[in-house]
This record gives C-alpha cells, sequence and structure tokens, in this order.
C-alpha cells in the first residue's frame, strides 16, 4: 500500500470555503503530531504543526505512510485532524481512519462469456469472503471499462459482471 489519500474541504456554516486555515493531524486521543507527506511521492514527511492548510476553495490534502514508509504508521492508528484559523474557525474530528483495513486482492483474466436473457455474463470466484467487494475492469490496453450492465454479488465468494454485448477480453481487479 506504502500511502494512504486523505483530502476534504473546509467550510463555514453557510457552505464558504474558508482560505488559510491551519490543519493540523495527531495521533488520536493525544497531542502527538503525526508525519504525514505533502504528496504520494514526496522523500520528506513532517510533523511540524501545522502540516499543510487549506486553499482558496477550502480543500486541504495530505498522504499517511503505512508501515512499509520511514514514518508510517501501522493498522490500527486513528488519527485526528485539526483545523484553526483565528475568528473564522476552530474544530477537530477524531479517531479518523485514514489507513484502510488489511485488503486482499484478486485479478484475472475473464474471456469466457456466458450468454444469458439480457446479454453476456461472467462468474468470478474470488474468495474475498466480503458480501460487496470493489470491482474494477480493465480492457485489454489496462482502461478501464465502465460500460458494464450489472454488477452483483452471487455469494460471498463469487461475483458476477454483465454485459449487454461479448465485450471480449477483460482484466477484473476483486478488492475485498
Amino acid at each position: 500500500m506504502a500511502r494512504v489519500h486523505f483530502w476534504s474541504h473546509l467550510v463555514d456554516d453557510e457552505g464558504i470555503p474558508i482560505q488559510g486555515a491551519n490543519i493540523t493531524i495527531y495521533l488520536s486521543e493525544s497531542l502527538s503530531p503525526a508525519f504525514v507527506y505533502s504528496s504520494e511521492t514526496t522523500t520528506t514527511a513532517t510533523n511540524t504543526s501545522p502540516q499543510t492548510t487549506t486553499n482558496s476553495e477550502g480543500f486541504f490534502e495530505f498522504w499517511i505512510g503505512d508501515v512499509s514508509e520511514s514514518y508510517g504508521y501501522s493498522i490500527p492508528q486513528k488519527f485526528k485532524i485539526t483545523w484553526e484559523k483565528t475568528g473564522v474557525a476552530e474544530g477537530y474530528i477524531d479517531y479518523v481512519d485514514i489507513l484502510p483495513p488489511a485488503t486482499r486482492f484478486y485479478n484475472t483474466t475473464i474471456s469466457t462469456w456466458t450468454s444469458g436473457a439480457t446479454g453476456v455474463y461472467a462468474d468470478v470466484v474470488h474468495s474475498m469472503k466480503t458480501l460487496y467487494p470493489l470491482v474494477q475492469l480493465y480492457d485489454t490496453s489496462y482502461e478501464q471499462v465502465t460500460n458494464w450492465w450489472k454488477i452483483e454479488s452471487q455469494s460471498t465468494i463469487t461475483t458476477r459482471v454483465y454485459f449487454m454485448t461479448n465485450p471480449g477480453t477483460l482484466y477484473i481487479s476483486v478488492v475485498g
């Protein structure tokens, strides 16, 4: 995984973006500033407060490294995100899950389609054992496919993908 991207918008009670607010990220239930990265590829993490500020649209973002990073964290570490702009806004949210739970991936190729009453379908047996896994489809040039008709869970280990017409060979990633 390496790094997880977190982003949000800070707005006032009327929905107006708050520009220039200081954003500080702490380890949950503490005043220990967390190490964050300013981008997915930067090599330096900082724990100097504030780690970031909001832009003119109230937008802010940062990345948290996992245990594979020099300044990363392990699951189930939670975080506290605070914001402050003198005279305008101040607050925090604690116990924020930024690092996702352990994720399993299953990748395979679908080249055989079964004809059905409304088109074609393929069943993918993936052993994710999650009721609603995340499914992504790619064509042979690795462009994401979005013209599927329906994707549904057949069981906790089988996902069925439907198309109106035969899409040819596809690559599927199932994340659970």
